[in-house]
């Protein structure tokens, strides 16, 4: 196998939004893709050896540069928080069961009601071992939703962000099936793909690797980077984010991106 140690990948994710990433140890593996067949945290390699620190430290830093990518790379409209209502819902420490309730339950609501919602959903255990969801939703349509205000029943952290000034959405249709959900548009996209990233954390990651179990859910056909080139570096990069693995570098437009890699575009 040829391992080159100064090879670089340009990903575009948006039209002002490009990252070049320079792989340690390069192997002919894209650590910025997770999710398909071939570099999934379901893979036997990774599965094995979910207790040793090193791959866990490598599937971290690989979902986490995934679930950045779909955030960035799509024009997600609502940041939401998803929980289960133990009226509603008969376990809510089964998080494949709601998982699978929540997906059907999507695509039947797209149905009935001529909608293509999609999304991106990343779930987090409470203490007690039940689960809620936080995640990133578009094309809900609108006239679905209602506006929280200060008089409605909601949990304190709730009503101190109406106190703040920020209108909070509720999806009936969601509430009514499942629990309690709270939905608020997003103001900055970039933003708002690195504040979801911190949902993800070395606990969730071994805990979801031991079941041979995704650690984020979303729809199908989501937009992702796209790769422009791959190659050589002319000069080394002064990485806004470095790890044992990667060294990244973000760029706001192509031509400064370029000016970093040894070929002519």
């Amino acid at each position: 196998m040829r391992v080159s140690r100064d090879m670089a990948v340009l990903k575009k994710y948006r039209d002002d939004y490009f990252r070049i990433v320079v792989i340690k140890s390069w192997v002919n593996i894209d650590f910025e893709d997770v999710g398909d067949k071939k570099t999934s945290t379901k893979t036997k390699g990774i599965k094995d050896t979910a207790d040793n620190e090193q791959k866990l430290q490598e599937s971290l830093s690989r979902t986490k540069s995934m679930i950045f990518q779909l955030a960035l790379c799509n024009d997600w409209e609502y940041f939401c928080t998803m929980t289960l209502n133990p009226e509603k819902v008969n376990d809510r420490n089964n998080l494949d069961e709601f998982k699978a309730k929540l997906s059907k339950w999507i695509n039947n609501y797209n149905y009935k009601k001529d909608a293509n919602i999609k999304y991106l959903l990343i779930p987090e255990q409470h203490k007690n071992g039940s689960w809620h969801i936080h995640g990133l939703l578009m094309d809900v349509p609108a006239e679905h939703l209602t506006e929280f205000t200060v008089k409605d029943k909601m949990p304190i952290k709730t009503l101190a962000i109406l106190h703040q000034g920020r209108q909070l959405y509720n999806w009936g249709a969601y509430q009514k099936s499942f629990g309690y959900i709270t939905m608020e548009r997003v103001l900055n996209i970039e933003a708002v793909s690195k504040y979801v990233t911190k949902y993800i954390t070395k606990d969730i990651i071994k805990s979801r690797i031991k079941l041979n179990d995704h650690i984020y859910y979303c729809s199908h056909g989501l937009n992702r980077a796209k790769e422009i080139y791959r190659g050589e570096l002319t000069k080394s990069i002064e990485a806004d984010f470095e790890n044992d693995y990667v060294a990244i570098k973000t760029a706001r437009s192509l031509d400064e991106a370029t000016r970093y890699f040894t070929d002519d575009f």
